[in-house]
This record gives structure tokens, C-alpha cells and sequence, in this order.
């Protein structure tokens, strides 16, 4: 591990109050001895007293921090040193940190009571012996715990980013077999809307192609691939088809998981106006409220069931069930998936703790947004 790296380990310990508890908790007994030590021989300098409080501080820091640094340090990018080369760091360092901590403690005392040269080399012959081995061994424990975790860190986000894309990888096929069933029925009907469609079609798969190969993408890139899908539909569908933007610009930037707004568009479209006879109005909604971004597709129908009743999996389909998954991988315990139907309309999205998306939370009531019924504001 690198040097920076370190310091912005350390760095990062000192801002833990959990971790100045646990040195507080380990320190306390030896406080306790060295004050009624100082009592008993009559040591009542000011700064004896701080010092029978400061030294077991300073050495339960050097335990607990300084000891496995110096296991850990390598000057590249490996997790920590060698045995050997561990070793001879660390005993170096601790045989520094110890000879500090006792002419720190020989000084101060000496304050209250005069002291000989020999005495330093005293202590600093006890307290090395029974230190600096142990402090070598608590090190290397502790370095090994910090490294173990670490990979194990690392292996569930490689883990998590695999089931990730495995998900996209279910979705991206899905998207673009109902595109295509759509098209098929305009091949004989309008040569020239089926043309359309198709280049359409293949800007579609450019963007699930690009946006499948990223981790995190703006909400409006998502905005823009249902866009493309809309396009397709249109051809299919015609004037049946209506949509209204109910859009919050400020939300354009806010990065999600690839591929969160296109299923609840093409349920939208699947479940509601496929099954009605005429047009149908599809409302696309992203806004923040009460605390979460809320990202939802609006369609006229109702599923059969209570209002606020969530849907059971078998009538989401692929799209919500792998959105439900991927938004638990990405936000565990700070979002939900919904699906209900109020006042002649069935709801199907999503919300996400604005606060883990990086929002601020201006607005703590539901206010309606103005419908847009084009690309103005996101282009």
C-alpha cells in the first residue's frame, strides 16, 4: 500500500468516534493504575496528571493504528508487506513509537520527581521488551483482519456488479423483441413508418448497447433511451398513443442504474393501452416528494385489485421484477417498487431516498409539475 494511502486511512480512523470509544475503553484500566500510582508517591505536578492520562492514549493509539500501518506499507499497490519486510517494519517503527512514549513519560514525571539518565534506558528496556513484540503481533492481526475485509469488500461490489449486469443482460433482449414484434406488423401495412422503425430500432440498441455497459447513467439518458422506445411504439401504435412529461429538470443530472425507466414505460404500454380499445393517455413522471425521488408511469386502466395493493410478481413481468431486484442491489433498504391502481389508473415505478441519491430535499409536499409533451426541457 502506498503512503497516501495510508494517510488517508489514518485520516479516516481519527474521524471515527467509534474508534476513539474502543482506544477510550482500552486505555481506561491503565489510566486508573498510573493515577493511583502518582498518588501513592506523591506526584501531583498539573502536568503528571495529564500525562498519567495521555501516555495510555497515546499507546493503545499505537496498537490499534500505528502497529499495522507498518505492516501494511509496500510503496506500490499490493495490501500489505511480506513477512520479512513487515516484520522489520514494524519492529523499527514500534522500537521508535516506544522510545517516544517513554521520554514523553520520563520527561513528565521528572517534572515532579528528579530523574537519572539511566533511568530512561530503564524503562525503555522493560517497556521495550514486553511493547515492541507485542505490538509487532497485534499489528500483523490486526493488518490481516484490514486485508481480509477489504477483499471481502471488494468481492461482493464485483458481485453485486455482476448480478447487476446480468439483470440489464435479461432486460436489454426483452426491450428489443417487443420492439421488433411491433415493427413486423408495419412491414406490409407502411414500407416507409416500418424504415423508420427500424432506424429507430437501431439507435435503441446503440443506447441500451452504451448505457448496458455502465455501472451508474444520468436520469436524463434514461429519459432520452425511452425517447427512442416511444419513437418505435408510435409507429405501431399511432394517434392510440399519447404521452405527457411530468418531469423535474432538476433531477436530470441524479445517477441511477441503466435501464429503470424503460420497463415501466413498456408496462405502461403492454398492460394498458394494448388492452384498450382507442387512444390512451401514458403519464411519465420524476419529481421529488416527501423525502425521495420518485420516478412513476401513469396508464388509463386499472389492474383488478385495491388501491395501494402492491402487484404480486406474476403480473409485473420481467421488466418490474428485475427493476424491483436491482434497485435492492444498488439501494438496500433506501428504495421500494410499486404498482397500484386509483381513480382509473394503474401506477407502476419506484422511489429512492433522495438523500442517497444525492438530492436535496426542497419540497416536503406533493406539487404538481407542468406537462410537457416534448423533449424541450432535456435536450
Amino acid at each position: 500500500m502506498r503512503k497516501s494511502s495510508l494517510e488517508a486511512k489514518l485520516w479516516a480512523r481519527l474521524g471515527r468516534p467509534f474508534g476513539w470509544l474502543t482506544i477510550l475503553a482500552f486505555a481506561l484500566p491503565f489510566m486508573v493504575i498510573r493515577f493511583f500510582f502518582f498518588w501513592k508517591v506523591g506526584m501531583s505536578h498539573p502536568l503528571t496528571l495529564v500525562e498519567a492520562a495521555l501516555v495510555p492514549v497515546l499507546v493503545s493509539v499505537g496498537f490499534a493504528w500505528i502497529a499495522p500501518m507498518a505492516w501494511r506499507y509496500t510503496g506500490d499497490d499490493r495490501p500489505r508487506a511480506g513477512m520479512l519486510r513487515g516484520a522489520f517494519q514494524s519492529l523499527l517503527v514500534n522500537s521508535i513509537s516506544v522510545l517516544l512514549f517513554v521520554e514523553m513519560d520520563v520527561l513528565v514525571i521528572g517534572m515532579s520527581k528528579p530523574m537519572l539518565p539511566s533511568d530512561f534506558w530503564t524503562a525503555a528496556g522493560w517497556n521495550g521488551t514486553l511493547l515492541i513484540p507485542l505490538m509487532t503481533l497485534v499489528g500483523y492481526f490486526i493488518a490481516m483482519g484490514e486485508v481480509l475485509e477489504e477483499e471481502r469488500s471488494q468481492a461482493d461490489a464485483q458481485s453485486k456488479s455482476a448480478q447487476d449486469r446480468a439483470l440489464q443482460h435479461q432486460l436489454s433482449p426483452h426491450v428489443l423483441f417487443n420492439a421488433l414484434n411491433g415493427l413486423a406488423e408495419l412491414v406490409r401495412q407502411d414500407p416507409a413508418a416500418a424504415e423508420q422503425g427500424l432506424l429507430d430500432l437501431a439507435e435503441l440498441y446503440r443506447m441500451v448497447l452504451d448505457n448496458g455497459r455502465l455501472q451508474w447513467v444520468p436520469l436524463k439518458e434514461e429519459a432520452r433511451l425511452v425517447e427512442r422506445f416511444l419513437a418505435v411504439e408510435k409507429l405501431r401504435l399511432g394517434d392510440r398513443l399519447h404521452v405527457i412529461w411530468e418531469w423535474d429538470d432538476e433531477l436530470n443530472g441524479v445517477m441511477v442504474p441503466p435501464l429503470v425507466l424503460q420497463p415501466l414505460v413498456e408496462n405502461a404500454i403492454k398492460h394498458g393501452l394494448s388492452q384498450r380499445v382507442g387512444a390512451s393517455t401514458v403519464y411519465i413522471v420524476a419529481r421529488v416528494v416527501l423525502g425521495e425521488v420518485e420516478v412513476r408511469v401513469d396508464n388509463q386502466g386499472e389492474m383488478g385489485f385495491k388501491t395501494g395493493r402492491p402487484g404480486r410478481s406474476g403480473r409485473q413481468g420481467v421488466g418490474l421484477e428485475n427493476l424491483t431486484e436491482r434497485l435492492k442491489l444498488n439501494f438496500p433498504g433506501e428504495s421500494s417498487v410499486f404498482l397500484e391502481s386509483e381513480d382509473g389508473y394503474t401506477r407502476a415505478g419506484f422511489r429512492v431516498n433522495a438523500r442517497a441519491l444525492g438530492v436535496p430535499v426542497h419540497r416536503d409536499i406533493e406539487t404538481p409539475l407542468a406537462g410537457n409533451e416534448s423533449w424541450t426541457s432535456l435536450n
